[in-house]
């Protein structure tokens, strides 16, 4: 008889009748609150995502999907290279020298590094071409000591294309004593990533690399860089590509690192704030269970005499209780359902809405990322949907508890 009870009186009881509408009032505030606030969590999360995409994408402008070296001389670097392209995984690879040095000119002096390279093969390996403002990287001829700078680096020394900058280079003699050699290169170009990782880069020709690191032999300091096909796999991909050489080339002992690995500390500073901000934005729909806690009491306190009549006619302790589970529950999942949905209808047009109010609310002059992009991913959504209906369902526990506890001969005494 009483199999369904709850479920039906606790949907009834969500419509308040016509002398009462402030319990259908405070229910509809319940449920606006979790709308709020799992709506609020989709579109933020979906945006962190699209932002954390644009800097991944920008940081590996200048930063490689892999990186492999050998700890010893790398004689065999043009065979291992035609060897990795082979690899159905790697789109690209791409010899490169990386030194330190200081670029100094006019008064103005910056460490920075430098990475010599091969002007037609790093195209395979990165889009430093495609973010070219000045000048282009075939612009980087061997012997002419042509170099291309970093935005943020040009800017700083105040150089532009075709003014000269000196190298100051370090270098350790046998003796373990340090010796500096200055060399004049040209500004042949400059490249813009749009962030702060990499936009102080200088590029130069890998011939023209040997007379700054003091060797006619380019073994004993090269590395290869690495364009994958799957950047969420990068690290596998290189550990195997690392196997293969070691196999093909035994003299050598090869070391492999990642974008993950590199730049770790970005990004997984960028995933702990996205957990911070979920937990915070969380708040929201506590709220919204506060608010239904505080519906339920009112309800249970009303419906003293209408719990007392069903206890006289055989209900439960648990059937009282499911009554108001389900009152509260169904608030739950009505609130969720609508900010859900509503989050997720606003997260796939968020790009093209803020781009109607880009120009008066993100000018580019003011932010690293001038627009917002925005990525829903589903598991951000199951994930919020499910903890605001486990926060819902929790809130309607200590309500319906109180209302099982309620004593039939003590409220019909007064009836």
């Amino acid at each position: 008889m009483f199999k369904s009870l709850p479920f039906f009186i606790g949907l009834r009881y969500i419509l308040a009748k016509k002398d009462n509408r402030y319990i259908s009032f405070t229910s509809l505030i319940s449920m606006s609150g979790l709308t709020l606030g799992v709506l609020s969590i989709i579109v933020v999360l979906s945006v962190f995502n699209g932002s954390q995409g644009v800097m991944r994408e920008r940081t590996l402008i200048t930063v490689p999907h892999g990186n492999i070296a050998s700890l010893n001389d790398f004689s065999d670097w043009q065979a291992a290279l035609t060897d990795l392209k082979t690899n159905e995984d790697i789109l690209g690879a791409a010899p490169y020298v990386p030194i330190e040095a200081m670029l100094s000119q006019q008064g103005f002096h910056q460490v920075t590094a430098i990475k010599a390279i091969a002007p037609e093969e790093e195209s395979t390996v990165s889009t430093i071409a495609e973010n070219m403002v000045r000048g282009s990287l075939v612009d980087l001829v061997s012997g002419q000591n042509g170099i291309i700078l970093g935005r943020t680096l040009a800017d700083n020394m105040r150089l532009n294309r075709g003014d000269a900058v000196n190298l100051v280079v370090p270098a350790t003699n046998a003796n373990n004593t340090v010796s500096l050699s200055m060399h004049r290169f040209t500004v042949v170009g400059i490249f813009d990533p749009r962030f702060t990782i990499g936009s102080d880069t200088a590029l130069i020709h890998l011939d023209d690399s040997l007379s700054l690191i003091g060797s006619d032999d380019l073994s004993e300091r090269i590395q290869l860089r690495l364009r994958v096909n799957d950047l969420n796999h990068a690290a596998e991909i290189v550990e195997d590509a690392v196997a293969g050489l070691t196999q093909k080339f035994p003299g050598n002992e090869f070391v492999g690192t990642d974008w993950s690995v590199t730049e770790a500390s970005l990004f997984n500073a960028l995933k702990l704030e996205k957990i911070m901000t979920w937990f915070m934005l969380m708040m929201i729909v506590a709220i919204g269970a506060f608010n239904i806690i505080s519906t339920l009491v009112m309800v249970v306190s009303e419906k003293k005499a209408d719990i007392a009549i069903l206890r006289t006619m055989g209900a439960g302790a648990g059937t009282v209780m499911g009554i108001f589970v389900v009152q509260g529950t169904m608030v739950g999942i009505i609130g969720t359902f609508i900010g859900a949905l509503a989050g997720v209808t606003l997260a796939i047009n968020f790009s093209a809405l803020f781009s109607l109010l880009e120009t008066v609310l993100s000018p580019a002059s003011f932010y690293v990322v001038s627009a917002l992009p925005s990525s829903l991913q589903s598991s951000d959504v199951w994930i919020t949907c499910v903890a605001a209906l486990v926060i819902s369902f929790m809130a309607t526990l200590y309500p319906a508890l109180k209302a099982s506890q309620i004593l039939p001969a003590e409220v019909l005494r007064y009836e």
